[in-house]
């Protein structure tokens, strides 16, 4: 499949889950206890904080989410543009500048080089890693495309137990035990570093590209919406029923992350899977608006946590639970769309400088990397 046939493919249906991960982005972030502060600032037990929880839950998928779209749709592609990397890096720098020179007179903060910093880390290590991952995507198609149909899945098989199970079981353990098993993960001698790493990228990343086979497969047939809903329902419910079982670290102790919320686990690994099922059965006619919007799902992720201090979070936990959910609703949506306003006018400036710069590269073809045509075999089973 050439590279327009994967761009078509970009339906808006796919388009608004990339919106709705972008909401678990901020949702999660509204929560955390070091950046919107919600966890922090709750009471306890209370019902506002298994509201807060349960979104938490239902969202946690979110970064997961966006790498297996990732790998759906970038199966097949040869070419990565090496001036993508230059535009990220390059958005971050401006608008973490930005907000600095803004927020900091506000705050009374002097200028320094270590306060500009923290607007940089570690928050984003996102991008670090995402990049990292845009940039060896190639080489992972091309090892994937010409393996054959029984060896794909004993990859993805084996990926799954080394990365996710195996992880999350390891962790399990030291918690019963209260011990630190260090040196025992398959990721890192620290552990799985709660999915942070390019390992949980690749892992996503793979199972995308599983999803694009079996949805070029002339036999294969969708999961009925009905069925989806109800495994997803059931996925969340259980993640919860762990959190409470784990005696909910996360609301007694704002500053540990809970197991069950952690990117590796299988179960927000299967919740990520089933939103994608769901969403790519939606019919939704090519929208202008919906694809738009979409375009801010990335430079939400680097806006937003701006803007949480002028949303009163502290203020707001402790209301009602309807006026709470209202209120996470709300701050999400609006910081979205004051993203995407922002990415805009940001686009509007740079957009011309950054295509001079790309008609420069590509008469020099250095402007991507490229590797040889790929004859994918058949599948052999043998």
């Amino acid at each position: 499949m050439n590279q327009n046939s994967v761009k078509a493919m970009r339906q808006s249906n796919i388009e608004l889950l990339r919106i709705l991960a972008a909401f678990g982005v901020i949702v999660q972030h509204y929560n955390n206890p070091n950046i919107g502060g919600a966890i922090r600032a709750v009471i306890p037990r209370s019902p506002n904080a298994m509201l807060l929880a349960f979104l938490h839950v239902g969202m946690i998928c979110a970064v997961d989410l966006f790498i297996l779209i990732s790998g759906y749709f970038m199966r097949d592609t040869k070419k990565r543009d090496l001036l993508k990397p230059v535009k990220l890096l390059s958005m971050l720098i401006v608008f973490e500048l930005l907000f600095y020179i803004i927020q900091v007179p506000l705050q009374g903060i002097p200028f320094s080089f270590s306060t500009l910093m923290q607007y940089y880390l570690p928050n984003y290590w996102f991008i670090i890693v995402y990049i990292a991952l845009y940039l060896i995507s190639p080489f992972i198609n091309m090892i994937w495309n010409n393996l054959s149909k029984r060896n794909r899945k004993i990859l993805l098989g084996l990926s799954l137990g080394l990365f996710s199970v195996y992880p999350i079981i390891t962790e399990m353990i030291g918690v019963v035990l209260g011990t630190d098993l260090r040196g025992t993960s398959t990721v890192g001698l620290d552990g799985s570093e709660s999915g942070y790493t390019i390992v949980n990228f690749v892992l996503m990343y793979l199972i995308g590209c599983a999803l694009r086979d079996h949805n070029d497969d002339p036999e294969h047939k969708d999961m009925k919406p009905v069925s989806v809903v109800l495994l997803l329902f059931l996925n969340i419910s259980v993640l919860m029923v762990w959190m409470i079982i784990e005696k909910s670290r996360i609301i007694t102790d704002p500053t540990i992350l809970s197991i069950p919320y952690r990117y590796q686990n299988p179960l927000v690994i299967s919740e990520a899977v089933l939103y994608f099922l769901l969403f790519k059965q939606i019919k939704i006619k090519n929208s202008k608006v919906i694809n738009s919007l979409a375009s801010a799902a990335f430079p939400s992720y680097l806006i937003h946590i701006n803007l949480f201090r002028y949303c009163g979070i502290e203020q707001a936990v402790n209301n009602p639970p309807a006026k709470l959910l209202a209120h996470v609703l709300g701050c999400a949506a609006g910081i979205y769309l004051i993203s995407w306003a922002v990415y805009m006018l940001y686009n509007l400036i740079t957009g011309p400088l950054f295509r001079f710069i790309s008609r420069k590269w590509q008469k020099k073809r250095i402007y991507v990397v490229e590797l040889p045509d790929i004859n994918r075999p058949q599948p052999v089973e043998s």
